[in-house]
């Protein structure tokens, strides 16, 4: 009836429209109904079929070659085509439009802001250089069949050594050599919830975030609502810390100090907030039904200091965090 009729919601009236007929719909839902099969795992060796180093770092510039503002320009994506627009801010002209995997979701910026790093929700990653005369891809890599997050080493000492990109499916996250996407290091993160505590097979990675206090990456796994500390620091004796926080974890950021990560636990209406310095949970603040905050947004109230904002899917509301600061006149009394 769906696919014939369609619905007041949205759905297509298929049948009755001409697309389908009548024994097309029928193959139509016999199809839908059937029990999907599991799809297949992507490890090492799938990625590396897929790893293509384009210019070796040896054979990059030594210096900038180009007369662009690094600090102002846009990584668009361009969707259904699976490219990105690099964009100059300063001129508001295109630089490049570079050939991506398909839906690019997260475009970063490597700590010395040389290289931009994308992952389309197919998961393929893109290492752009901007030193180049005209910024383009050096290298590319696909980490798995579904994935939305990527980033970059950012604590002093490493900064530019690696990059980490978090897969949908198969449910693990990838660290690689950050000058080439050489994969080294694959973890599951399949595992038990944080409240029931049931397994889940299949817990998604969403937001990472690279730590400017420790060597490590902040890796949120949606399902089980837990917050994976990864010290990158000796990667054959990798240390990962867990912290319960709460589902399902979405995306979130930094507040204005660069040490607590405010991660949207979308299904239980609240922000997670995590120490980074000290590798602990420090607050869960409830907020509306279903936070959805990108990196959320940052302000200065005269009375109560540094804030943190994040949107929803629910409300037509915007809750404000306060975050904390070292300026006197806004400590709590």
């Amino acid at each position: 009836v769906f696919i014939k009729y369609g619905s007041p919601a949205g759905m297509p009236n298929w049948g009755t429209s001409g697309e389908l007929t009548d024994a097309e719909v029928d193959l139509m839902a016999r199809y839908v109904q059937q029990t999907p099969p599991q799809p297949p795992e992507f490890g090492l060796k799938e990625m590396k079929a897929t790893w293509k180093v384009v210019v070796p770092p040896g054979e990059r510039p030594k210096k900038k070659m180009n007369n662009f503002n690094l600090e102002n320009i846009f990584s668009v994506t361009l969707r259904d085509t699976g490219e990105i627009a690099l964009i100059d801010g300063d001129t508001k002209e295109i630089i490049n439009i570079i050939k991506t995997g398909y839906a690019v979701h997260i475009s970063r910026t490597s700590a010395s802001g040389r290289y931009l790093f994308v992952i389309g929700r197919d998961a393929k990653v893109n290492m752009v250089d901007l030193w180049m005369a005209k910024p383009d891809t050096v290298a590319e890599i696909r980490t798995g069949l579904e994935a939305r997050s990527v980033e970059t080493s950012k604590f002093k000492g490493f900064e530019d050594k690696y990059a980490i990109a978090g897969t949908y499916w198969p449910p693990q996250f990838v660290i690689m050599e950050g000058d080439t996407l050489k994969p080294l290091k694959i973890e599951s993160t399949r595992g038990m919830t944080v409240d029931t505590q049931e397994y889940h097979p299949e817990p998604r990675v969403a937001a990472i975030v690279g730590s400017h206090y420790n060597p490590e990456f902040i890796v949120n796994v949606k399902e089980t609502g837990k917050i994976l500390v990864v010290n990158y620091k000796d990667l054959n004796n990798l240390k990962i810390t867990s912290i319960n926080a709460a589902r399902f974890l979405h995306d979130g950021g930094f507040d204005s100090t660069g040490r607590y990560f405010m991660v949207a636990a979308n299904a239980s209406n609240k922000i997670g907030v995590v120490d980074t310095k000290e590798d602990k949970l420090a607050a869960l603040v409830d907020v509306g039904k279903i936070p959805h905050p990108g990196r959320g947004a940052h302000s200065v109230h005269p009375p109560f200091g540094p804030l943190w904002a994040t949107g929803h899917l629910g409300p037509d509301v915007v809750p404000l965090i306060s975050t904390p600061s070292d300026n006197p006149k806004y400590k709590p009394s």
